[in-house]
């Protein structure tokens, strides 16, 4: 557990410490006027020598983290206590022109903070939610076009209007493909090139959230990779900061 290997590690630590210790008083002695290389020095085995006195000792030190640093290169299990994580690994854009802060929700979190979520300062007569969000109508997507029902499923990820537009989207025959994240549905006018119980073969457009745009595709569609329909919470659509 967490607790045996801190306590494995710190014992380690110390061992390699005493060991450097014993090294930095046999190095103050031996090379004093020997013309020796100067500062600390280390070999391919990890062994630190020529530590000068004046160095911190201990594991708070720099020596104290090269060889912790040394001891994760070959214990995989040191490697966050050592050099912590890596931000590659966090699915972050360090590439990115603009700042990630604004909309980043967490190591832990799936996917960015939605717009809605996001801090920013509004004026005060701005805020009116708190009184008009007993008097807006029920929102009816059945009214809505096909752009602004893809628009509230790619924004509001984790909502209930998200669910909602998807049931939507699958009661105008889009389906969505499970292992493709994607949308599509047959392109009008167009036969099936093939059709089995299990899979069909044709043309269809995909919506690709990206360019914002149906692409025509013909690829072999597996139903079993087919979400079904979703199932809509009973709460009332009338969010005024969705819509």
């Amino acid at each position: 557990d967490q607790n045996s290997l801190q306590s494995s590690s710190d014992h380690s630590s110390d061992q390699r410490l005493n060991n450097l210790n014993s090294q930095t008083d046999n190095n103050s002695q031996e090379n004093g006027d020997s013309g020796t290389k100067k500062g600390v020095q280390t070999s391919p085995d990890g062994k630190v020598t020529n530590i000068p006195g004046s160095m911190v000792r201990d594991q708070f030190g720099i020596v104290g983290l090269l060889t912790f640093i040394r001891a994760a290169e070959s214990d995989p299990n040191l490697v966050s206590l050592a050099l912590g994580q890596d931000l590659t690994a966090l699915g972050l854009n360090l590439n990115s022109p603009e700042n990630i802060y604004p909309t980043f929700a967490g190591p832990w979190a799936d996917a960015p903070c939605r717009p809605q979520d996001v801090e920013f300062h509004g004026p005060p007569e701005y805020i009116i939610n708190h009184g008009i969000r007993d008097k807006l109508a029920q929102v009816k997507l059945s009214r809505y076009k096909e752009d602004l029902l893809f628009y509230l499923f790619y924004t509001n990820y984790g909502d209930a209007i998200q669910l909602a537009a998807a049931n939507e989207l699958y009661s105008r025959d889009w389906r969505y493909h499970m292992e493709e994240r994607v949308w599509i549905t047959q392109a009008p006018g167009l036969s099936l090139i093939e059709k089995t119980s299990t899979y069909e073969r044709g043309t269809y457009y995909v919506f690709d959230a990206l360019t914002w745009r149906k692409v025509p595709k013909e690829f072999l569609l597996e139903y079993s990779k087919l979400e079904g329909r979703p199932t809509v919470p009973n709460v009332p659509l009338t969010t005024p900061n969705l819509l």
